[in-house]
């Protein structure tokens, strides 16, 4: 109730004047940290809030103390006692009124998705800021500490108000950092702050902040919506106690990362880039016309500067009907406006409903429910459906990384019913156990796996009655499984043989073999000298040891050395290549693009921490990293073994793509699709499909999709129906005879030559 009377008090001497209660209770109500038990009604009052009614019983209070008096002005209005006034008494002294004229403490909250507030920290020393609550309380001398909101909440640098409240214009240094060019030009109410001090790298984050003792009900943490957040006397004691004593003046490389992502997210006119493009087709395009896209990048370029080129040409894909790729974008009936003719960017027109063939607008079934993205509604989904999410992604992919989460919407709490039976702690991921990959045996469905997991925990009772799906026991299973003792399989089943074991290249191996290379570059002296020493010569000696017969060795002969079974998941995803040729992997989805390091899977074109929005590679080094996914490198091999058949007298196999399906011709006749060889070669190597990966059409979508992206890459070209290794790649492997797809591959080449011999004539 103390604290009750100091607010009434508080906005009683900043009104100055008489206040009607019901207004005062309103005000309180906006601007006072309550909890939702303090907005509930009250009982036998059900007419207004737990609050309200403290309020009013505070005021009668304050009235006994002689400290608000009751004016014989209009009914309800309430003021404090003149101490001037002779008529009234002297009020009684109240320890719990504020004294305003002491430097108050406020946290001000920045948002990196409409204002860049690192660079502005780095840059300017004195940063208006927003006041869109405590206009008349906010003063100058103030202390401000400066929240960065989202995934890396927390107090980044301390500042004091150096101009108070006033309609301000965003002024020519403070402009250039909001990211949308319109709030750079709107007058609302503000201050402005002299900061001084930076906690960029090392800021007090919300999460400590949180579990310190005298802060969990700090109005910041308790009702996060806002800009401006009072914090009271003792918990600015707490609060500084916690600011760092050393200052840091520029932030983490992921903290940028992730800042630069949401700020890309702002608008840059008041018209959006896919309302401006409908806008020019509808003025430009007229039926059975023909446009380049160039000429809609230069319409941008000459009247929308703001957008990127990449995001123009990303618009301009996403609303062409043919273009497979479109899916990344999310694309939609609405987005149904475009036609490219032949593949031909230069060749675009109006699409052509019922004329034209049907617009791709969804991926394949097996990755839609992994890779939809969630909005943050999404994110209070039901267990039932939280449960089912995790599935479809680890029947795809087998791992879940920290960023896995955040696209899919889950917290690492969300995880506890999976861990130790479905999932374990690997350094970079959660991996899948044995058991999940026993479980899925090729099929992700909600209704079988739950099923297979309840017979699991029952037995041999219900395993014999549960040989079809039970779709009733399904929420049943989710809600209690994470409580079940389930035992892993046995070690001798092929499907655990050294599941998730290792990465496909071991970090010492690849190290060493740096080393020798660099070693290999030296200039003759220092080479001279430095095997002169004893210490250098073991040395290099350990360096060789572990770079021998290891990472000298391709993807699939390394497998084949191993001797083990490894599980792996396919990938159906085809790269974005811009127009000078090279690959837009930040404009692709994340989890499509990363090197996972416990399960061969996706398409390892970055390396952890290297994808951010709109990162690039070049064709040469895509290919290099495209190479090492088990499916391309078993393509390339078909090809590679050609070109050494001839002299070895061996079957040449050649790539067959007439009809747009992908077969494998061997002495001039067909022996059956592609996919089915290359999987076969696979398994007999030690890779063992799990997840997803097991169906056919999987397999046929996969095999499809990675020839295309080898010939985008320029590793293949068509030959007529033939698909042939391009002259510049055949150059490199002949000129190099150390190089992986040639000399590395050599042990799994022997394999392969044997597999073609045994191969039946005719169709398979």
């Amino acid at each position: 109730m103390e604290q009750v009377e100091a607010w009434i008090l508080d906005a009683l001497r900043l009104a100055g004047r008489g206040v009607k209660l019901s207004e005062l209770i309103r005000g309180l109500e906006e601007s006072c940290p309550l909890s939702s038990e303090d907005r509930e009604p009250q009982t036998g009052h059900e007419h207004e809030s737990r609050f309200a009614y403290r309020c009013r019983w505070a005021v009668t209070r304050l009235r006994n103390k002689g400290v608000i008096r009751r004016p014989s002005s209009p009914s309800g209005i309430i003021a404090l006692i003149d101490a001037e006034d002779p008529d009234v008494f002297t009020p009684v002294k109240v320890d719990a009124m504020p004294d305003v004229q002491q430097p108050q403490v406020w946290i001000f909250q920045a948002n990196p998705k409409y204002y860049r507030i690192f660079d502005a920290l780095q840059g300017l020393n004195r940063i208006q800021f927003l006041t869109n609550r405590y206009r008349d309380r906010i003063q100058v001398g103030d202390v401000v500490l400066i929240w960065v909101s989202g995934k890396h909440a927390g107090i980044y640098a301390q500042a004091r108000v150096a101009e108070g409240v006033a309609e301000r214009t965003p002024d020519a240094d403070d402009a250039a950092f909001w990211v949308d060019p319109e709030s750079a030009v709107t007058a609302r109410p503000g201050v402005v702050l002299t900061v001084e001090r930076r906690f960029l790298a090392n800021p007090v984050l919300k999460a400590a902040i949180s579990a310190t003792a005298g802060l969990p009900n700090l109005m910041i943490l308790r009702q996060p919506t806002g800009t401006n957040f009072r914090v009271e006397a003792d918990e600015w004691t707490c609060l500084r106690a916690l600011l760092p004593t050393e200052q840091t003046l520029e932030p983490t490389p992921e903290v940028i990362t992730w800042a630069t992502k949401l700020a890309g997210g702002g608008k840059h006119y008041k018209e959006t880039c896919s309302a401006l493009l409908e806008r020019f087709v509808a003025d430009t395009f007229a039926d059975g016309e023909e446009h380049p896209r160039d000429e809609i990048a230069s319409w941008f370029a000459a009247n929308y500067p703001r957008f990127k080129p990449i995001t123009v040409q990303c618009h301009v894909e996403k609303y062409t009907t043919n273009f497979r790729s479109r899916v990344h974008y999310n694309a939609t009936p609405e987005h149904d406006l475009l036609f490219r003719v032949n593949d031909d960017w230069a060749r675009l027109r109006l699409y052509r409903p019922g004329e034209d063939p049907a617009p791709i607008h969804h991926k394949s079934d097996t990755l839609k429910g992994a890779k939809a993205k969630v909005s943050a509604k999404a994110k209070q989904t039901s267990p039932l459906d939280r449960n089912r999410r995790l599935l479809a992604h680890l029947a795809t992919f087998g791992e879940l990384t920290s960023d896995d989460l955040e696209d899919l919407g889950l917290e690492e709490a969300h995880l506890s019913d999976w861990l130790d039976s479905m999932l374990t702690r690997r350094p970079e991921a959660h991996v899948a156990t044995p058991l999940f990959l026993h479980l899925i045996d090729g099929d992700a469905d909600p209704r079988a796996f739950t099923t297979r997991l309840a017979a699991r925990f029952m037995g041999e009772h219900l395993r014999r009655h549960a040989s079809e799906p039970i779709p009733e026991i399904e929420e049943h299973v989710w809600t209690r499984f994470g409580r079940w003792h389930l035992t892993q399989p046995h070690g001798g089943d092929q499907k655990t043989h050294a599941y998730l074991s290792v990465p496909i290249r071991e970090p010492r191996d690849v190290a060493a073999s740096e080393q020798l290379d660099l070693f290999t570059q030296l200039p003759p002296k220092v080479i001279g000298d430095l095997i002169r020493e004893p210490d250098f010569l073991s040395q290099q000696q350990s360096w060789s040891a572990d770079a021998a017969s290891k990472s000298s060795e391709g993807p699939l002969s390394t497998q084949l050395r191993r001797n083990w079974k490894r599980p792996l998941l396919l990938s159906t995803v085809e790269l974005l290549l811009a127009d000078d040729g090279q690959v837009l992997v930040g404009e692709m989805e994340r989890t499509d693009v990363m090197e996972r390091s416990y399960v061969v899977s996706g398409l390892p074109l970055c390396g952890a921490g290297e994808w951010e929005f709109g990162v690039r590679l070049d064709r040469e080094t895509a290919a290099e990293r495209l190479v090492q996914h088990p499916v391309a490198a078993a393509l390339l091999q078909f090809e590679v073994h050609r070109l050494f058949a001839g002299l070895s007298g061996d079957v040449a196999a050649l790539i067959h793509v007439g009809g747009g399906v992908a077969q494998l011709e061997l002495d001039g006749a067909v022996r059956g699709p592609l996919w089915r060889h290359v999987r076969s070669m696979l398994e007999q190597v030690g890779y063992w499909p799990v997840g997803a990966s097991t169906q056919d059409s999987l397999w046929a979508t996969a095999v499809q999709s990675m020839l295309k992206n080898l010939e985008l890459l320029d590793v293949f070209e068509r030959d007529g129906d033939l698909m042939r290794l391009t002259d510049d790649y055949q150059s490199k492997i002949k000129a190099h005879p150390g190089h992986l797809q040639n000399r590395g591959e050599k042990p799994y080449r022997v394999r392969l030559s044997q597999f073609l011999a045994a191969l039946p004539g005719g169709q398979a």
